[in-house]
């Protein structure tokens, strides 16, 4: 397989970078791709069973992502440890990376399988959504014994400079995945036809094939040689090293997906209409998310592996490129979003009132583009040196300090349109852009020991 290796005395060419950004952007479309394919799939079933996989999947997959943070920290030590050329670094912090990953993973399937009933009830689901919802969790949740490892360990080859062997491993878990709904939703081919849980056991083994995969060609690689007796026999400094870099990403999810559910109730309050919209644009949106976490990828391992190789300029200087092509890239969709509004947004509803309003508000979103270009690219370089508390501290104030109070401010009080919530949301990217960039200029990060 190819891999990205750091040469410290040649200019840093877009070429590098988007060797490494292209893998991680595909990365993060199959898996949107894969989704919307799932949800259709589940779709067919009903709206019970829509609802037991959408709430059931949304508190399962929140949590796994708070807990996969350890493969952020995996990522940053990793990628310090390659461009020092401490290969042994490198193997101690991967291994130390996999066991807290499969403990962790240990720890929410025991949380999952006893309390899945309760996430409904807490909801206040209906009977059947209660006993569809329960199944489907109970069965997800022994996905996390395999799929925090696997966190991991595409952690470990970010940090070693392979984007492209985490796309392998999504490319397979998805496939998978996709097939066993199939298969086991509908019982195609002599399957059993076994609906919510036959998602739930395609989503197992989309999970199980992917971890495999990603534990064999970490198994095949030169830089890295994984010994089993050392994960069994974890070192408490290395641990902790993980767990310090690991838990502010952790936090940082906790804190914006909390303030993003906030304000998604309170925009409820302002209609169904409004809130069909609101989610809609959001949808709509996020088909532009993947350049920016592309090239975020791409600026935390640059930075990390420069660091470690003593080239703090080599970090600013790839971090700056990867900024301009995500920029670029991201300005364009924009633009796109500004002039084609409704033609995007016909592609997820027919109802004319969600249409106008959605379109609206995706013209506003046009707006953001470069704004979430700049956030990610700079927050991703910040990470890749270790400083994740820094990103955490930004993303934290866009969240409370501005989004969540301006929301229940422009609802509540003001009475604002759904447009000018959006403009709110607009604020709020922008003061995280503006901040992420000016934190990465004054290069106190390059500082940072991990």
């Amino acid at each position: 397989m190819q891999r990205y290796q750091l040469k410290v005395d040649n200019k840093l060419g877009r070429k590098e970078i988007l060797a490494l950004a292209w893998p991680a952007i595909m990365e993060m479309s199959l898996h949107m791709i894969a989704w919307i394919v799932d949800t259709a799939m589940v779709g067919r079933l009903g709206a019970a069973e829509l609802s037991a996989v959408a709430l059931g999947g949304q508190v399962y997959f929140s949590s796994a992502f708070v807990l996969g943070a350890v493969g952020v920290g995996v990522t940053a030590l990793v990628a310090r440890c390659k461009g020092e050329n401490d290969l042994i670094g490198a193997t101690h912090t991967t291994e130390h990376g996999l066991f807290l990953a499969l403990s962790l993973g240990l720890l929410l399937t025991a949380i999952m399988l006893p309390n899945a009933h309760r996430i409904y009830a807490l909801a206040g689901t209906e009977p059947a959504v209660t006993a569809l919802g329960t199944s489907y969790v109970r069965t997800i949740s022994m996905a996390a014994l395999i799929y925090l490892p696997t966190m991991a360990a595409n952690g470990a080859m970010r940090g070693l400079g392979d984007t492209r062997g985490p796309l392998m491993v999504t490319v397979v878990t998805n496939l998978v995945n996709v097939a066993g709904d199939y298969l086991l939703i509908f019982g195609h081919f002599g399957f059993p036809r076994l609906g919510v849980t036959g998602a739930a056991w395609a989503l197992v083994a989309g999970k199980a094939c992917g971890g495999i995969l990603a534990l064999y060609l970490l198994s095949r690689r030169e830089d890295v040689r994984l010994r089993i007796s050392h994960m069994i026999r974890p070192n408490s400094t290395t641990l902790k090293r993980i767990i310090r870099i690991s838990v502010p990403v952790g936090v940082e999810t906790i804190l914006r997906d909390g303030a993003r559910t906030i304000s998604t109730f309170m925009i409820a309050a302002m209609g169904t209409v409004t809130l069909a919209a609101h989610q809609v644009t959001v949808t709509a949106e996020s088909l532009s998310f993947m350049p920016g976490y592309g090239f975020a990828i791409a600026a935390s391992i640059i930075t990390g592996q420069s660091l470690g190789a003593g080239c703090a300029e080599r970090a600013e200087e790839g971090t700056k490129e990867a900024w301009l092509l995500g920029l670029t890239i991201m300005s364009v969709m924009g633009l796109i979003f500004f002039i084609f509004p409704q033609q995007i947004i016909r592609l997820f509803t027919a109802d004319p009132q969600v249409v106008e309003l959605g379109s609206r508000c995706l013209r506003i979103a046009a707006f953001m583009q470069p704004f979430i270009s700049t956030s990610d690219v700079f927050s991703g370089a910040l990470r890749g040196a270790g400083d994740t508390r820094t990103a955490m501290y930004i993303s934290a104030f866009g969240s409370w300090a501005i989004r969540v109070p301006l929301v229940l401010l422009g609802v509540y009080v003001l009475d604002l349109s759904l447009a000018g919530i959006w403009v709110i949301i607009l604020i709020e990217i922008a003061v995280r852009a503006l901040l992420a960039r000016s934190v990465f200029q004054k290069g106190r990060w390059k500082q940072i020991s991990v």
